[in-house]
């Protein structure tokens, strides 16, 4: 090979390097600027907490949700348990604070605490303490009194870390007493909406109809949820009550009415409905009445998704183009414009809570996987990859964690991830589990 040859081939590598370099560094900048995470980490240390004999069996599994909870946050750095103090401090003032905030602890904050059974409830105290802070080392102090089992006390410690997690995550409530629902295969003709939290434990079914239930969405105040039902032979959209298990009064026009979506303000539903005999997107009220319709060209419109930061926009998917992709209107359904048209499909567009970012599902290289994409610049960034079918995300409420479906085990069931596409975990492992949504609380 020449030597002209060499050098053409050195320059093109470097060309290439460079380009790929420059993608990388921009796609972090969508995350970074986006979501909070690949921000410098805060280095926490989390002792266990000191508990009374009677109390020991409960607080084990407080400290294994209170640590689980916070890994899982997304912008704190825990220190290994192996590096901590023989001592473990049940209150602050137990704490040597030299032993922490120094080799090889090197905590930047430390939480502590203690538990004891008080006749028919289980008290939790816990503190957040700054070791390198002398004069006022304690930053949060908590007491939880609880019943004496073990979902009592997992939402303590669910409570506790989302307490450390707004005041060390720039004021972002956490994620650890939020709902997912979904949708549950029971039979082949049968799905039912269920709900769990955030972490997969307590999951429940919601509704018993015994046909096919789809598309759920919880409101706003997370007391109702909205989805698609074949009750009636029809699909039809209908609203239940989380609090008595009951639905409300919606009106259904003839054809076909799914995919509803609440409106950020909870008192207004976008939704899909063939009432014309086209399928196209309709606002309504929550009864379903004072309609208005938002699009009118032929083809399907579905799939409505509000931006939840302004209430200004909303996503939807359409086949106007002769396959279903992701397009943007105003809310009274004026200026459409084009979001995500490459690939086969583009489907299920769900906002970011600070509006900036949409994730969807593309379909493209015979791939089915979840993409975020940044509003404002279309810079695309791939989360999920060669993991077979990989679909319908959803955001949690911290803008940080992003659920979705996966069959990458065979079978589809619910996952989530941070929103960078790390951290990637399976939520369900009982049959079918479809359709993850995450509730805005």
């Amino acid at each position: 090979m020449s030597a002209l040859k060499r050098n053409q081939i050195a320059v093109l590598v470097t060309v290439l390097l460079t380009l790929a370099s420059r993608n990388l560094i921009s796609q972090q900048d969508v995350i970074r600027t986006g979501t909070g995470i690949g921000v410098e980490r805060v280095r926490l240390a989390v002792s266990s907490f000191r508990a009374t004999p009677d109390a020991a069996a409960l607080m084990r599994i407080f400290d294994e949700t209170l640590w689980n909870d916070l890994d899982y946050a997304g912008i704190l750095e825990l220190a290994s348990r192996s590096f901590y103090p023989l001592s473990l401090p049940a209150r602050p003032a137990d704490l040597k604070l030299e032993e922490w905030s120094g080799p090889p602890v090197n905590a930047q904050m430390v939480v502590l605490g203690n538990a004891s059974q008080v006749g028919n409830q289980v008290v939790i105290e816990g503190w957040l303490v700054d070791p390198r802070n002398a004069t006022q080392p304690v930053v949060l102090g908590k007491r939880y009194a609880e019943e004496v089992n073990e979902r009592s006390v997992r939402q303590a410690a669910h409570k506790f870390a989302d307490e450390i997690i707004f005041r060390l995550g720039g004021g972002v409530p956490g994620i650890a007493e939020s709902k997912i629902a979904f949708v549950r295969r029971a039979s082949p003709r049968v799905k039912e909406i269920w709900m769990m939290d955030y972490d997969g434990a307590s999951a429940e079914q919601i509704t018993h109809l015994n046909t096919l239930s789809l598309t759920p969405a919880i409101s706003v105040d997370g007391t109702q949820i909205a989805f698609t039902t074949y009750l009636n032979d029809n699909p039809e959209i209908m609203i239940y009550s989380l609090l008595t298990r009951k639905p409300f009064p919606f009106s259904n026009r003839r054809g076909l009415n799914t995919t509803p979506t609440w409106s950020p303000d909870g008192s207004q539903i976008a939704f899909t409905s063939s009432v014309t005999g086209d399928p196209e997107i309709y606002v309504a009220d929550v009864q379903g009445k004072n309609i208005k319709r938002l699009t009118a060209v032929r083809g399907v419109d579905i799939s409505p998704a509000w931006n939840p930061k302004t209430g200004a926009q909303i996503a939807f998917v359409s086949d106007r183009g002769g396959s279903p992709k992701i397009y943007m209107m105003d809310q009274d359904g004026a200026n459409v414009t084009p979001l995500v048209t490459d690939g086969v499909q583009a489907l299920d567009p769900d906002w970011s809570p600070n509006g900036r970012l949409i994730a969807f599902t593309w379909s493209k290289d015979g791939e089915h996987n979840v993409y975020i994409m940044d509003v404002a610049t279309h810079e695309v960034v791939q989360l999920t990859r060669d993991s077979r079918r990989n679909e319908h995300p959803s955001w949690a409420p911290d803008n940080r964690h992003i659920a979705f479906t996966s069959n990458r085990t065979g079978v589809a069931q619910v996952w989530t991830m941070l929103a960078d596409g790390s951290r990637q975990r399976q939520l369900t492992f009982q049959g079918e589990n479809t359709e993850p949504v995450w509730s805005s609380k």
